[in-house]
């Protein structure tokens, strides 16, 4: 059993090393040019060179939320390329099973886009930090109207809202990556082939419609909310929120977490059973 398992394990590692080499040619090209862009805002910040340092703060900005993209956009293309594609053939002839080929691309990219998440909250937070150390009044009468109108009266309140809403925009993005994946396969069957980007663009839609009307119906009737409370506390609330305060839904993750298990297992499924290449 261990020598399978290792087996299994080596396989799997390689799949990995060489998507991520794979990936590796095209995507840090964008790194680069952050680089540039913030080493131009630091320069203009600190030899007082203005119009410098606005071009520095503006490219930044933009170059590190492309960053998201463009890592968005690999994660469909090269998953389309490498297994449906010209390259399908030989990827599917590998000593590998096709839940290690979806695995691999899954991780792959999703490090990817982690990276590129990670690259844009830690660019705002440079940003941010010039911000404050320049307009600091400004920002604290800012978080001073938005803890009065958002009703957080605390610090520790405003960053947990923060944290909630960055761990439900990846989670929502690696939900729709998985159902982009599900669609592209589901495509490539020997039905659907012939209009197979007209198929994926509408199972899509499909997928999208039921994933909402989900969401709505399991906050409608199986509440589960962390409260941010009026008199700075933070509580569990099941059913309909009753304390005063600000809820926040729990059970979207939970729901992204069962369906993304769900996908991966349908996903490999069709890739191993039904897939048609040619």
């Amino acid at each position: 059993m261990t020598g399978k398992s290792d087996k299994v394990k080596g396989k799997m590692l390689k799949l990995i090393k060489n998507d991520f080499l794979a990936s590796a040619r095209v995507i840090p090209l964008f790194y680069l040019v952050e680089v540039v862009t913030l080493a131009a805002f630091y320069y203009g910040r600190y030899a007082d060179k203005s119009k410098v340092l606005v071009l520095g703060v503006i490219f930044s900005f933009l170059v590190s939320l492309l960053l998201v993209f463009v890592s968005f956009f690999f994660v469909v293309y090269d998953y389309q390329k490498s297994l449906f594609g010209q390259q399908g053939y030989l990827s599917f002839t590998l000593p590998v099973n096709s839940r290690q080929l979806l695995g691999s691309k899954i991780i792959t990219y999703g490090l990817w886009m982690l990276i590129s998440f990670a690259n844009f909250i830690i660019v705002l937070d440079l940003l941010g930090k010039y911000a404050t150390s320049e307009y600091g009044e400004m920002i604290d009468s800012a978080s001073g109207l938005l803890s009065m109108f958002a009703n957080f009266p605390s610090k520790a309140q405003i960053i947990t809202y923060a944290i909630y809403f960055i761990l439900e925009f990846f989670a929502l993005v690696l939900s729709f990556i998985i159902m982009i994946y599900f669609a592209i396969a589901l495509s490539h069957i020997r039905q659907f082939q012939k209009l197979n980007i007209i198929w994926a663009v509408l199972i899509f839609i499909a997928e999208a419609i039921i994933y909402v009307a989900c969401i709505n119906l399991i906050e409608k009737y199986f509440g589960f909310y962390l409260v941010l409370g009026a008199d700075k506390s933070f509580s569990l609330d099941f059913g309909d929120p009753t304390k005063p305060g600000t809820p926040l839904s729990l059970m979207p993750f939970t729901f992204m977490l069962i369906q993304n298990i769900v996908y991966f297992f349908l996903t490999a499924h069709i890739m191993h059973k039904r897939v048609n290449i040619s």
